[in-house]
């Protein structure tokens, strides 16, 4: 008993299952019949009228037929239907059908129809085993408004994915997109692509070699390399996961945004945006650059964070040892924190100022701007400055409590520092020699400044103060006023190697 069930168990898994690959062809109609006997057992049916042949699940339908028994094929001519499974329609003119290996061919004028989509072409062939459609001419599947067409192609049927290559143009009511390779999903409206892509939607172009668009969610998932141009706005990442509805997402790799509708362009290794209102996190490191009327701020640092305010302006904080360059004025710090809506830029805490001939220190610093233009300077609590003498081989030294400052066409013109200001100055003469030291303090001081060096300088209040020939001078430093020009960012230091590609 236990080897008959052994056979049996073997011959199971010998034999064909389902009967699928010896099924015959069945004649299930025809108004007229013709059977003509031959050789070795060969039988030919000749089907006219209304014909309907079956094969296991398929139903296949036509004007007329030819029927070969044992080889279990058939020809059909004329108005070919053929429907799989009440879920495939396919229809044509001519069809040679191969009942054993349950594949087909159709011609001229084909078409085949799934419950979400369809398909025209010249010929096509079809694998029932596999459920797979595949045709080698120019060919257009439709999709409610969506129409894709390509030079060759296959259709899984039973899993309802399309296989799309050469050529490829998919265009409906939202978009436009151009491949070479596409993978399509029609139940789930997916494309998956994998090859140089243009994808045009609305005014926004994007262009990419791999990765996803689900259209109903408008999701792009990008990789090796993505470029998106809209009005207004540029982006460009390795990888990309963006909504183009909402316009947000995130930039990983090579990240660039660029938005001048804020004025700013922005490249990190990672990029959370979103587009309106504006919302960016970026992380290590961060290159930012903000335009000004007649100049443009290039800051550099760990990470960065823009946020909206109520009146549409924006907050930009960028931390973890950032520096930054204008024309007229460079600084490290910490912390930089810009308001738009006030125009103000904080650097905390003990940020390090350069403008022209001129070092700033403090505990803190604030830059007002107005229209976009350097309009004063703030600093509080423990405010140096330290500037070169004409023969650049010594530094006047300034310190004091807190200190005011005034920029006109975005140049350092004049500061006041109160809370016992204290000054270490140089008497240059007019052949541009030092002549002798004057050390000074009193209650405040103002210092004008012109081309970039100390002009003139005013105390006031409890005044004191020495002076010593340069002969009998001993070098000396007031607290804080050893200089660093030597960290003084350049521009080239806060500019990435990323740039926006050309048009």
């Amino acid at each position: 008993m236990k080897k008959a069930i052994l056979i049996c168990v073997a011959l199971f898994f010998s034999t064909p299952q389902s009967g699928w690959s010896q099924t015959k062809i069945q004649i299930i109609r025809s108004d007229t019949t013709d059977f003509i006997k031959g050789d070795n057992g060969v039988q030919t049916y000749y089907l006219k009228g209304n014909v309907t042949l079956k094969q296991d699940v398929a139903l296949m339908y036509c004007d007329s037929a030819v029927l070969y028994r044992p080889q279990n094929t058939f020809e059909a001519y004329g108005n070919v239907k053929v429907r799989q499974a009440d879920t495939v329609l396919i229809t044509g003119e001519e069809l040679t059908y191969v009942g054993d290996k349950r594949t087909f061919t159709i011609t001229d004028n084909v078409v085949l129809k799934t419950p979400s989509s369809r398909l025209g072409t010249k010929v096509l062939k079809y694998d029932r085993n596999t459920s797979t459609a595949y045709y080698l001419t120019r060919s257009t599947l439709e999709r409610e408004e969506l129409r894709i067409t390509s030079d060759v192609g296959n259709y899984n049927t039973e899993y309802e994915v399309v296989r799309l290559r050469g050529n490829v143009i998919a265009i409906d009511s939202a978009f436009k997109m151009t491949t070479d390779t596409l993978l399509y999903s029609p139940k789930k409206n997916k494309y998956s692509f994998a090859g140089p892509t243009q994808l045009i939607r609305d005014s926004t172009q994007l262009y990419c070699s791999q990765g996803t668009y689900s259209a109903d969610s408008t999701l792009l998932e990008l990789y090796n390399g993505a470029q998106m141009r809209a009005p207004g706005q540029y982006i460009e990442a390795d990888s990309l996961y963006y909504f183009l509805n909402s316009e947000d997402g995130t930039l990983y790799g090579n990240a660039m945004v660029a938005d001048s509708v804020e004025g700013f362009v922005l490249t990190s290794n990672f990029i959370d945006y979103k587009k309106s209102p504006v919302y960016v996190d970026a992380y290590r490191p961060v290159f930012y650059k903000q335009s000004m009327d007649n100049d443009t701020i290039y800051a550099k640092g760990d990470s960065l964070a823009i946020r909206p305010e109520l009146d549409s302006s924006k907050i930009v904080h960028l931390y973890g040892e950032t520096s930054f360059y204008s024309s007229d004025f460079q600084g490290i710090s910490p912390n930089f924190l810009f308001q738009e809506d006030v125009e103000k830029l904080a650097l905390y805490p003990s940020p390090t100022l350069w403008s022209g001939n001129s070092e700033f220190g403090a505990d803190s610093t604030a830059l007002k701007l107005n229209a976009n233009e350097l309009d004063s300077l703030f600093m509080l609590n423990n405010v140096t400055i330290t500037t070169t003498t004409k023969d650049s081989l010594c530094f006047d030294q300034t310190t004091g409590k807190k200190l005011k400052g005034n920029f006109i066409d975005n140049a350092l013109k004049s500061v006041r520092i109160d809370g016992n200001a204290q000054a270490l100055l140089h008497n240059v003469s007019e052949a541009g020699s030092i002549e002798g030291l004057n050390k000074s303090s009193c209650s405040w001081m103002k210092i004008v400044f012109q081309e970039d060096a100390l002009k003139r300088i005013r105390m006031a209040r409890d005044v004191e103060a020495t002076y010593t020939p340069v002969k009998s001078a001993v070098p000396e430093w007031l607290p804080g006023c050893q200089p660093n020009f030597e960290l003084r960012p350049i521009k080239a230091s806060l500019t990435p190697t990323i740039t926006p590609a050309q048009e």
